[in-house]
């Protein structure tokens, strides 16, 4: 199987010691497994072999990973069983404190159980049309910033919290505003710098793939989340495979 090139993303033989296109010097390093630790693997066919080093720029063909398939079939399952056990739970827990405590009338307590458990259902059905319509998209970005906002705009109340602001530009050349909040989850702030071009993937427990990832700080596990040293194979905590 052929490597590629650190510096340029050249084929290369895997006993070359200069590449042939940029003239760049091959550190021929071994790792455990056998292979040269710095080589770029060419495209996998699913079939599970390993790519150890710098990953080539360019998009992983690994989005249609078997093994990455079947974790994000896993995921959505599970979310909707969840999701299922969680909507009834006001209203059994409305009743039990009723029946417990004689404080408040049954048909009250269905009543204000049913509102609480429409709530989640509501939310529940939000949750998947808003991933049945999400679209993957590439966009290069332009611009990121951090602000102070209330947590209510329109009222100008409540507590501030700061907002981190991705934008980004599309490849159809519309601006997209990627809005993260203090105290949940930052990726595409702390991930993404101005300049990096990069794919989003709605499927994706972490959606944002660097086009060059050799420049990338980290790769994260797009099941799970967790980061990798960008010379891995596979993520460290649920051993599936890396978008490299």
């Amino acid at each position: 199987m052929a490597n590629f090139c650190p510096n340029c993303g050249s084929p290369i033989e895997e006993t070359a010691k200069f590449c042939t296109t940029c003239g760049g010097a091959i550190q021929q390093q071994t790792s455990p497994s056998g292979n040269p630790a710095n080589a770029q693997q060419a495209p996998d066919s699913g079939k599970g072999e390993v790519r150890l080093g710098l990953p080539a720029p360019g998009y992983s063909d690994r989005v249609n990973h078997p093994e990455i398939l079947a974790a994000v079939k896993k995921n959505r399952k599970a979310s909707k069983i969840f999701l299922l056990f969680l909507i009834p739970i006001p209203i059994i827990g409305f009743l039990v404190y009723s029946f417990a405590t004689g404080e408040m009338e049954p048909d009250k307590a269905a009543l204000y159980g049913g509102i609480v458990s429409g709530v989640f259902l509501l939310f529940a059905i939000f949750s998947f049309l808003r991933d049945r319509s999400a679209n993957s998209y590439e966009a290069v970005v332009v611009e990121k910033k951090s602000e102070l906002a209330y947590a209510h705009r329109n009222s100008g109340e409540g507590e501030r919290r700061t907002e981190y602001i991705t934008t980004v530009r599309t490849t159809d050349g519309k601006k997209k505003k990627i809005v993260e909040y203090e105290g949940s989850q930052i990726w595409a702030y702390n991930y993404l710098e101005p300049g990096d071009r990069f794919k989003y993937h709605p499927q994706f427990h972490f959606p944002y793939e660097r086009y060059d990832k050799t420049k990338a700080p980290c790769l994260y596990c797009v099941s799970c989340g967790t980061k990798n040293p960008v010379e891995a194979d596979r993520c460290k905590k649920c051993n599936l495979p890396l978008l490299k």
